[in-house]
């Protein structure tokens, strides 16, 4: 079996774009191999900051020979009354490549028709390949693309050299105007001569004698592994950071690290600026000690081997203490004023040019807040929450968010801390920001919690009335993870909230910016963010497509009750007498449909089943009456359970669909009432269940 590489050299990849192409590769290579025939072939993918490559083993010289049975037209068609071929006939026959005389005749269920077996002579894989390869390299996609020379190429970034070896024999391939060779290069420092690859499988090893190590793994591990080290010799620890890790994986063909050192005045900042300045400016990993503390060192990345002269070392550290210098010299001029003080200055900063300024977003957000405190009775002073929504907005002036923006809200918080406001409202002032989406924690207290949610309901809605709306993958104001927030807030709060009435309020506040009425554009951002559940629903509480619509049909707007009927109904579906009642709900549904609500009158019952069915109603009603007020779902959902054999007795002996109109009407009645009391759970007919149809 012979092995096939491919190495596509650029000038520098960004980081971010090296894993998604990586998955590309293996994805297109893998399939386009089947196609082929080659199926046992082994696919790995490399790639460092500087190369693309691919591996592919266990590959045979040739593809094997295929068989492949045709069928033609119809002998009525292909055929002439006196044997010879029509041009059908003859059609047929160029297509399988054989005299008309060698056709064979097929009977089916739809007549005879002509047929063939053509053997497919297998090709050798190197000229496969060579056809195969351009495709898939040129149908990679990046966030940024780039074009070169006379602009006819387009790629991540300018592509240098070429490598494409079957063994030991070169592929002839051209990509971007480079024809391959065995040609490369080692790391531009170490060894940044040119050399040849003398077959596939030295790829791996010649590269790493010359410094480069093309597997993203063993950098990974390397990289962990010394920083481990680097950070032991410090007597401190690597504070974890596997994010920052996996970038710092990207950004070098050698797995370099080096440690440095500030001074320990610095850490007398907020920890957040020291970690900004650090993580954020410099892509430095963070030292701490065993209690967490930070420590006055850092370990910085490396695309080399050793720092002989200490001049990278020196150049981080450097930067560094410029960096947290200039971060004290903003932290001590913002003291010099309060954040009432700088509150007056949103009036200023522009939230949006219809929308108005920050000023004006704060005052809503603050008014929804109390709002929305005020439905789910909320304990906080209401007064302070409405005064803390300028406040939370207030050090987006400050010269320390200014110079390191991703410390808004954080600093805030700081300055009310330093300033001897309470606990909550700091709190509240630092984390409204967060969480980003579904992931990080929730704010720490309730006044931030209901920022929260008030202030990403603001922004989507403001948004949406001016027309600022997501559109397929374009989402520029993040309103998707804006919503996700809200969506977190709520549910780790286990706030009974109407969350379709506060979109209403938050809706309400920015109507009269919109160019649609008020009823259309509470409509579409209540679908908005109610697509935000149901993704919460499936990403993150992990039930099926299926049983998130189930439960949000018949209401969602109650997040954590919403949340515990799709995990009780997932835990209970699977059951066999839970898959019949789904199938019997399908068919209630489909009686009931467009039928008024009506009572049931007992005494118009002709059948046993009736009654049965009557009475396992009411008992499955005062069961819920008992378990939900205690949120016993998953219990509540098992009570259905003994449904499904009474109902199938039902429509098995009861033909609902009468001649009387007043016992047609009763029995539809019965129906219905069973199916208000099943939408205090979930609309079963959405279920996708085998045997029945998915409405």
């Amino acid at each position: 079996m012979a092995t096939f590489l491919l190495e596509v050299r650029t000038e520098e990849i960004p980081a971010a774009a090296l894993p998604g192409a990586r998955n590309q590769l293996r994805e297109r290579f893998e399939a386009r191999l089947a196609e082929a025939g080659f199926v046992d072939s082994k696919v790995d993918v490399w790639s460092t900051s500087r190369r693309l490559a691919v591996m592919v083993s266990d590959l045979p010289d040739r593809q094997s020979d295929r068989t492949e049975e045709m069928t033609g037209p119809p002998v009525r068609v292909a055929v002439a009354e006196d044997g010879s071929p029509t041009p059908a006939g003859e059609g047929f026959a160029r297509k399988v490549g054989l005299p008309f005389a060698e056709i064979g005749r097929v009977e089916t269920d739809k007549g005879e028709y002509l047929a063939a077996t053509v053997v497919h002579e297998g090709r050798s894989t190197s000229e496969l390949l060579s056809e195969l390869v351009p495709p898939v390299v040129a149908a990679l996609r990046f966030p940024k693309m780039m074009r070169w020379g006379d602009g006819s190429s387009q790629f991540v970034r300018p592509v240098h050299g070429v490598v494409a070896l079957f063994d030991d024999e070169v592929v002839p391939i051209e990509l971007f105007g480079r024809a391959s060779g065995r040609a490369t290069v080692g790391h531009r420092v170490h060894a940044p001569a040119e050399f040849e690859i003398s077959k596939a499988t030295d790829y791996v090893a010649a590269l790493a004698r010359r410094s480069v190590v093309v597997d993203p793994a063993v950098r990974r591990r390397d990289i962990e592994a010394l920083a481990e080290t680097l950070a032991s010799t410090a007597g401190a620890q690597v504070h974890p950071d596997p994010e920052l890790m996996a970038e710092h994986v990207e950004l070098v063909e050698w797995p370099g690290l080096l440690a440095g050192s500030f001074s320990a005045d610095f850490l007398e900042l907020p920890a957040e600026v020291v970690v900004t300045t650090l993580r954020y400016h410099q892509k430095c990993l963070v030292l701490e000690n065993a209690e967490g503390d930070l420590q006055p060192g850092f370990i910085a990345v490396a695309d080399r081997k050793d720092d002989p002269e200490g001049l990278v070392r020196q150049g981080n550290e450097w930067v560094i203490g410029a960096r947290l210098a200039d971060a004290r010299f903003f932290f001590n001029e913002d003291r010099k004023s309060t954040m009432a003080d700088v509150v007056p200055g949103l009036e200023r900063l522009e939230f949006h040019r219809v929308l108005g300024s920050l000023a004006d977003k704060a005052a809503r957000v603050g008014r929804l807040a109390v709002v929305i405190a005020e439905s789910i009775g909320s304990d906080v002073d209401l007064d302070v929450l409405e005064a803390a929504a300028p406040l939370a907005k207030a050090d987006l002036l400050t010269n320390m968010v200014g110079e390191f923006p991703e410390l808004q809200g954080v600093m805030g918080g700081h300055y009310l801390r330093l300033e001897g406001a309470s606990r909550d409202l700091w709190t509240a002032v630092r984390d409204h920001y967060q969480p980003v989406g579904f992931e990080g924690a929730s704010p720490e207290s309730d006044i931030g919690s209901l920022l929260g949610v008030a202030d990403r309901l603001e922004t989507v809605a403001g948004l949406f009335a001016v027309g600022e709306r997501p559109s397929g993958s374009k989402d520029p104001f993040g309103l998707r993870r804006a919503a996700q927030g809200a969506v977190k807030i709520v549910i780790d709060s286990g706030w009974g909230l109407d969350f379709e009435a506060a979109i209403t309020a938050a809706v309400g506040q920015v109507a009269e910016y919109s160019n649609d009425r008020v009823e259309d554009l509470t409509q579409v951002v209540t679908e908005f963010v109610a697509d935000r559940v149901r993704r919460w629903l499936i990403d993150v509480v992990h039930v099926s497509g299926d049983t998130a619509d189930a439960v949000m049909a018949v209401g969602w707007s109650n997040l954590p009750n919403t949340v515990a009927r799709a995990e009780a109904l997932q835990t209970v579906r699977e059951a066999d007498s839970f898959r019949s009642l789904a199938l019997a709900f399908k068919r209630v549904r489909n009686i009931t449909a467009d039928q008024p609500d009506a009572d049931v009158d007992a005494a118009l019952f002709e059948q046993a089943e009736e009654r049965e069915l009557y009475e396992a109603t009411q008992t499955f009603r005062s069961a819920l009456r008992e378990l939900l007020p205690e949120r016993r779902v998953e219990e509540a959902f098992k009570k259905m359970e003994p449904l499904a054999d009474v109902l199938e007795r039902f429509f098995v002996e009861v033909l609902v669909m009468c001649e009387d109109a007043k016992v047609r009407a009763n029995r539809i009645a019965l129906l219905k009432n069973l199916g208000r009391e099943f939408s205090e759970l979930a609309d079963l007919s959405k279920l996708q269940v085998e045997g029945g149809e998915h409405e």
